[in-house]
């Protein structure tokens, strides 16, 4: 047995791999549990797991592809042979939308704000295991060098193999998003647990808020971490701004954008909207100009990296101060369907 394989019975098993199947089954159990348990259709998120999973690591896939082309003999061996060749996160999310889609498509519901609710806190652990199952091969580490031997250990760092055994330590990127990533799993279900059902103005929509709250977690998240990364993904005409950047900008917009329309029904348009508004795209400009600098002047990375984190801080709690302009202050009366 090595470090990141057990062997059993002659039967191999990477950890990582386990590490990864533990994420997907915490989901779907918990999402399950959820959707049951607040009057969904049971069969209708049976049909959505399903859809989901496979998308997932098609469209993981595909975006890996579109971005390392050169690493594959051809698209149709890479969405075929899954023996080499890597993954994108962001795949995951079309794929839960798409999954979402096929399921209202196939009418067990026409309620998929409620099953996306239901899935949103789930998917969060999923994706914290995923990057934790990163530390049993040699991808958990970042572009950042650790070369006090204080801080050369977990969580900060992990160690590279060099030549003649020298070890290098570098920042462990993929660690410490899980530990971000499980933190923000517990708000995600305490805001679904307790204020996924709070009366709205105006009568608008209760159902949806949770997986919204969920995408600005998730994007704050993946916007600060994927910029440590030493081999992010990029698209082939960008080499600035990475895949999971981009994706964790549209997480952080799209609740925005939401949440605007719905406040603007409910309170009419005036300078708090104006306000937040200015105030969100000032600090995604700041989150832009702190990652050409971090690119360009990385040996300054305590100094920028701070400000970026403040930025996705604002980018998230921006689009939530929307959210409670909608609120009424009160909670709804329990009850299903």
């Amino acid at each position: 047995m090595s470090g990141a394989v057990l062997t059993f019975a002659g039967l191999t098993l990477y950890k990582s791999a386990l590490v990864i199947a533990l994420g997907a089954a915490a989901c779907f159990a918990l999402g399950y549990a959820l959707y049951a348990s607040h009057g969904g259709f049971k069969p209708a998120f049976w049909l959505f797991a399903f859809c989901d999973i496979v998308l997932s690591v098609l469209f993981a896939r595909v975006l890996h592809f579109y971005c390392h082309s050169e690493q594959y003999v051809s698209f149709w061996r890479a969405v075929t042979d899954y023996s080499v060749g890597g993954y994108v996160l962001s795949g995951l999310i079309l794929a839960a939308l798409a999954a979402g889609g096929i399921v209202r498509l196939s009418g067990m519901t026409r309620n998929t704000a409620r099953l996306f609710d239901c899935f949103a806190p789930g998917a969060l652990i999923a994706a914290a295991l995923i990057r934790l199952s990163a530390l049993f091969n040699t991808t958990c580490r970042g572009k950042i060098a650790v070369r006090r031997p204080l801080l050369q250990h977990l969580p900060l760092a992990s160690p590279v193999g060099g030549s003649a055994g020298a070890a290098d330590y570098r920042f462990a990127t993929f660690f410490v998003e899980f530990l971000l990533l499980a933190l923000m799993f517990l708000l995600a279900l305490r805001f679904f647990n307790t204020r996924r059902r709070k009366v709205m103005k105006a009568d608008q929509p209760r159902e949806g808020n949770a997986a919204l709250f969920a995408l600005l977690l998730f994007g704050a998240v993946e916007l600060l971490m994927d910029s440590t990364r030493y081999d992010s993904s990029f698209l082939p005409f960008n080499g600035f701004v990475s895949v999971g950047q981009i994706a964790a900008g549209v997480c952080l917009l799209a609740p925005l954008i939401v949440w605007s329309f719905r406040s603007i029904r409910a309170n009419g348009r005036g300078p708090f909207h104006w306000t937040i508004w200015g105030l969100w795209f000032l600090a995604l400009a700041v989150a832009g100009v702190d990652e050409w600098l971090v690119q360009r002047f990385g040996n300054l990375y305590l100094v920028f990296y701070p400000i970026m984190a403040l930025c996705a801080y604002f980018l998230a709690r921006l689009p939530y101060e929307m959210y409670r302009s909608v609120c009424a202050g009160k909670k709804a009366s329990s009850r299903r369907g």
